[in-house]
């Protein structure tokens, strides 16, 4: 991708213009480096060529439009290429060391995701110009918003103890908690009851556990297939993380806020779904 590369591809770059009242579906193309987006009543399509197939996926909102912008990390010379929703400009920050895990977020509440990076082989995480040891080597960063005060929390998951540890930004409180299997689950931590706090969440072979914020007691549910993506994320709009996998260009959600079941067409196998990236593959 050239320094400020970015193609939108002719009419298929143009939402309908129509009312879309469906969810928001977004997946990664890593073959052609675009990113596709859809409302589940295809009303609002777009595509936007932005990164390689070589990069790591880091959408997320860094200039607080209330959007998530395309953006990518490249990890050959920990560069990150963001292109910002608000105005389609192109930020380009080299952040980072060549191994560090990008691991960006609102780590001070002020409505805009940092560039921040995780160094497994100290431990140490990068946020700005502040340095922070949380974590050893063979930790898995997992940073969400878990304490609901509006801040992302320095967290990770230890596979050898199947331990969540969690620095609160609200008190400082250093919370652990055993939940999972690293041998088999997917780490998928999202705010599944709508409380505002991320829940502590596994995912294996289409069985979802959920460690409740509310009642601290887990919680599980069905739905999905060995060959799946966890994919979770707001998809009804509700203000709560609906359960999602995506198989092979289909989507599956169990929409919370009715709650229902919908089944959705859109991409192609291979493709990445956007709310993957904050999950964790062990």
């Amino acid at each position: 991708m050239a320094a400020a590369a970015l193609f939108l591809l002719g009419a298929d770059a143009v939402a309908a213009q129509c009312s879309a009242k469906g969810g928001e579906y977004s997946l990664f193309n890593a073959a052609k480096g675009v990113w596709y987006t859809n409302s589940s009543d295809g009303c609002a399509f777009t595509a936007v060529r932005w990164g390689m197939s070589t990069d790591k996926i880091v959408p997320a909102d860094y200039d607080g439009d209330g959007t998530i912008d395309a953006a990518v990390w490249r990890p050959s010379n920990a560069t990150w290429f963001i292109r910002r929703s608000s105005d389609a400009t192109a930020q380009i920050v080299k952040f980072g060391e060549v191994g560090d895990t990008p691991v960006s977020g609102d780590y001070n509440g002020d409505g805009k995701a940092e560039i921040a990076v995780f160094r497994p082989a100290t431990g140490e995480w990068v946020v700005g110009s502040l340095k922070t040891s949380f974590g050893i080597n063979g930790d898995v960063p997992v940073p969400a918003d878990y304490d609901g005060d509006g801040k992302t929390d320095i967290a990770i998951f230890r596979p050898s103890e199947n331990r969540w540890m969690i620095q609160q930004s609200s008190d400082r409180h250093l919370r652990t908690e055993v939940f999972g299997d690293a041998k088999r689950d997917t780490l998928v931590p999202a705010d599944y009851t709508g409380d505002g706090k991320a829940d502590i969440a596994v995912y294996s072979g289409g069985k979802w556990n959920v460690l409740s914020s509310e009642t601290g007691e887990a919680e599980p549910f069905e739905m999905g297939f060995d060959d799946d993506i966890a994919a979770p994320g707001d998809y009804d709009g509700d203000g709560v993380a609906d359960f999602a996998v995506f198989r092979k260009g289909k989507w599956y959600v169990y929409e919370s806020g009715s709650p229902k079941f919908r089944a959705f067409d859109f991409g192609s196998a291979g493709d990445l779904p956007l709310n993957a990236a904050a999950t964790k593959k062990i």
